[in-house]
């Protein structure tokens, strides 16, 4: 362990903030600071292109053989983006700069259809339009969008695709270990890969971790003495190495890393994750946190996507609700739907049903429901509110509903007229949004160059928009949805915002 202490000063300074052509490396900020990076090499200048030789015989040409894994794969996805009814390359006469800009502003989605697209469009396979450098930098820019929106899964399971010995694969992947309670094998794959040269920081946090207390010590004392980590960063290191230490508590960084949580959980003064960005809530549905936080982070993750509705129903379940008023009232109204529906019987569920509706529609979470119990429901014969219920909500998953819908919601149901059942200003919008052709002129050109990814992005941007009453943006975004080639998925929208959203 000892001759792996010291790290050459020119890997302290190799990382650099951006590329080649100034374009950052990172699309979102919180990132730790945990791998030295290397430093962009400058690309030379290509030489011009010789004239073709002419031939003095009739004889074939040499053929050159590569092995195939001597070829720099593209950067994977996780199903072919035809599969999920996408363009092959949605980011054609796409800048790298502009995606990176894009995937730093991204936030969460309001509905679930938006969130599947979002999610769908970072995680396919895809063709980019530039070179190979390129290529792999917009790939680490779809794993920061996916980071940003909480999609922890997906982004570590690209990421082990694409190869977690990249140092700049690894430091995201490193980050997810540390958000996801597996800091030891976090530490345990920086210590087994060559490639990857720790900072002082991260050294220090694994060698603690893995029990060499001393090599830890003597590795920031190194650092300290070499004043290659900066003051804050080595009085936090001191009070994780000795929490004896006349070390006073110190406030946490206004934007904490990774690396810093796991070190101010370790030293025991953890950082409240309802303010710091979505992924964060991915290490309080650790076992060791409490029962309420854990219901808070998943419903907060539930909410944006970020985690399936049975996630969060496995928490729901976990025990019986220690009180009554806000989260526990909904965990004991979706015990006792759950419960209902484990009898099978309709009068029961019929009765849990509009109770269970009330409390997560109010909470932002009658997707999850929807998703989590509408195929039970399509299979009993209820009554009252509970038929009506079940009835949007087999709408909301994709399913067929038994029970009668009103006008408007048949019509989108069956993706028929919708002029003459429109009613309300949110319904008029809905149906303007889904048979007009007219769209501003940027919406227009960018569907024209072949922008196809961004216009989605700023379809998304538009009906989250609709979806808080914005009726404008509502139309707008309907339509680009459909000019991009999602005409499905813009019903579905639809279909949402009729449902769950109230009267505009």
């Amino acid at each position: 362990m000892r001759s792996k202490l010291l790290i050459p000063l020119a890997f302290l300074t190799a990382g650099s903030a951006t590329a080649q052509g100034g374009a950052p490396l990172s699309a979102i900020d919180w990132l730790s600071d945990s791998v030295a990076l290397p430093a962009a090499m400058p690309i030379p200048e290509a030489p011009s292109a010789p004239e073709p030789p002419v031939t003095d015989n009739a004889l074939p040409e040499a053929i050159t053989v590569t092995r195939l894994e001597d070829l720099d794969a593209a950067p994977p996805g996780l199903f072919p983006a035809a599969a999920r009814d996408l363009p092959q390359a949605p980011w054609s006469a796409t800048e790298l700069s502009e995606l990176q800009a894009r995937m730093g502003t991204l936030r969460p989605p309001h509905l679930a259809t938006t969130q599947d697209l979002l999610h769908d469009l970072l995680a396919a396979q895809t063709d980019w339009p530039g070179s190979p450098d390129d290529a792999q930098l917009a790939f680490l820019a779809r794993i920061d969008g996916l980071l940003a929106v909480g999609a922890v899964d997906p982004a570590r399971t690209l990421l082990d695709l694409a190869g977690r010995e990249k140092p700049r694969n690894f430091r995201r992947w490193f980050d997810i270990a540390l958000l996801t309670g597996q800091e030891n094998a976090g530490c345990s794959a920086m210590r087994r890969l060559p490639e990857i040269t720790p900072t002082y920081t991260a050294r220090v946090f694994c060698l603690a971790r893995g029990g060499d207390w001393p090599a830890a010590a003597l590795t920031l004392e190194t650092a300290t003495s070499l004043d290659v980590i900066d003051a804050a960063a080595a009085e936090r290191l001191r009070l994780f190495l000795d929490d004896l230490a006349d070390t006073p508590t110190l406030p946490p960084p206004s934007r904490p890393t990774p690396l810093d949580f796991a070190i101010y959980g370790a030293v025991g003064e953890p950082l409240r994750t309802a303010s710091l960005p979505l992924a964060f809530a991915h290490a309080d549905l650790r076992p060791i946190t409490g029962w309420k936080a854990r219901i808070e982070a998943a419903e907060r993750l539930t909410r944006a996507g970020a985690i399936p509705a049975r996630r969060l129903w496995e928490v729901y379940g976990e025990r019986l609700p220690a009180a009554s008023g806000g989260v526990w009232d909904r965990v004991d109204a979706v015990q006792r739907l759950d419960r209902a529906l484990e009898t099978g019987d309709p009068g029961a569920v019929s009765s849990a049903l509009p109770l269970a509706w009330a409390a997560l529609r109010d909470a932002d979470l009658g997707q999850a429901l929807a998703r989590q119990h509408a195929g039970a429901l399509g299979r009993l014969p209820l009554t009252g509110d509970a038929s009506r219920i079940a009835a949007e909500m087999a709408l909301i998953d994709g399913r067929d509903p038994v029970s009668p819908l009103p006008p408007f919601l048949t019509a989108l149901h069956d993706a028929s007229a919708l002029d003459t059942v429109a009613e309300t200003p949110l319904q008029v919008a809905i149906a303007d949004g889904l048979n007009t052709e007219d769209m501003p002129a940027a919406s227009v050109a960018m569907i024209d160059e072949g922008r196809i990814g961004i216009a989605l992005l700023d379809a998304i941007d538009l009906l989250d928009q609709g979806a808080t009453g914005n009726l404008d943006a509502l139309r707008h975004g309907l339509a680009l949805m459909r000019a991009a080639g999602q005409p499905e998925r813009a019903r579905r929208a639809a279909i949402e915002i009729a449902i769950l959203e109230p009267p505009a």
